[in-house]
């Protein structure tokens, strides 16, 4: 264990050390949390180590005898992979309690909670409203399902990394939520793209095209936050092209499922498909606007090498 100073307000653990992992770490030191990092990677988890905040190289280790444990991790997958084939928790105490907040499919979701009923665990699921960036300013809100009153005993540590939480039911609900919204995302992405390549190949230069949206009836937080990356043609990324990818396809397969045609989520699941494939998947999902470019033989922003 690489050792900062710990504070003295009960310490959380969190696994999962990504780029929300890293935000949800400088939220809690800001509040004065103590907080205990795990990592698959150790060298992520080092990386975030300061006053108040240690870094622990054996997941077991991290979870045992501890009372909160958050996870954010990649996928399903993942999640499956730490908590139950990574044993964390069987080592996890009975009566703790487990807060995750990645972006998963709902049978692995299912699993999970099934698996920590068993050993007398609270599960609580949720889902991140936000970039990191938006954690970081303090305006994120956080989607949350499971037992009243293991999201009750997670209110107080989950407030100190977003102000807003939505409770959403008692059992799979926050996964659905953060799906479809993120299927929305995918969608309005996709809108602008096409607009703004429509535009331009009609004669419209790009700046006005964007300042006469962010004056229309179609204006939104999210359409000027991405206008302003859009004008510079910036694709750094804050939401990833092949993170965006994925969760459009857990849209998509939650829709057949459910026996829900989803036509506009299966044709934004192709572009990010073939944005990936073109060389975008570390660019922000703002690509799909290259990847339009690219369809309507014009000159693409920016130019990557393709995977395939």
């Amino acid at each position: 264990m690489t050792v900062g100073t710990v504070g003295t307000v009960d310490p959380v653990v969190l696994l999962g050390a990504g780029k929300m992992g890293a935000a949800f770490v400088d939220r809690w030191a800001e509040a004065g949390r103590s907080v205990v990092v795990w990592n698959r990677g150790a060298a992520r988890a080092e990386a975030l180590v300061r006053d108040g905040v240690v870094a622990e190289t054996s997941l077991l280790e991290a979870v045992r005898g501890r009372r909160l444990v958050v996870s954010s991790v990649t996928d399903g997958p993942a999640l499956v992979g730490v908590m139950l084939e990574g044993g964390a928790l069987d080592a996890m105490d009975e009566g703790a309690l487990l807060v995750d907040l990645s972006t998963v499919d709902v049978a692995s979701s299912e699993a999970v909670a099934a698996a920590a009923q068993e050993r007398g665990i609270r599960y609580v699921r949720g889902a991140v409203s936000g970039s990191p960036l938006v954690v970081r300013g303090g305006s994120a809100s956080l989607l949350l399902s499971g037992p009243a009153e293991a999201v009750e005993a997670a209110r107080a540590v989950l407030l100190e990394i977003a102000p807003t939480l939505y409770v959403l039911g008692d059992a799979e609900q926050a996964r659905v939520v953060k799906i479809a919204i993120n299927s929305m995302l995918g969608a309005t992405m996709q809108l602008l793209a096409e607009a703004t390549v429509l535009v331009e190949a009609s004669g419209v230069e790009r700046d006005a095209f964007l300042d006469a949206l962010d004056g229309s009836v179609m204006a939104s937080r999210f359409v000027s936050y991405k206008g302003s990356a859009l004008r510079a043609r910036d694709y750094t990324s804050t939401f990833r092209t092949a993170d965006m990818r994925k969760d459009i396809a857990l849209a998509v397969s939650l829709g057949h499922g459910a026996g829900i045609p989803l036509p506009v989520a299966s044709t934004v699941l192709a572009r990010t498909e073939a944005a990936v494939e073109a060389g975008y998947g570390d660019d922000d999902f703002l690509s799909l606007v290259c990847v339009q470019q690219i369809a309507s033989g014009r000159e693409a922003d920016v130019v990557r090498e393709p995977t395939s």
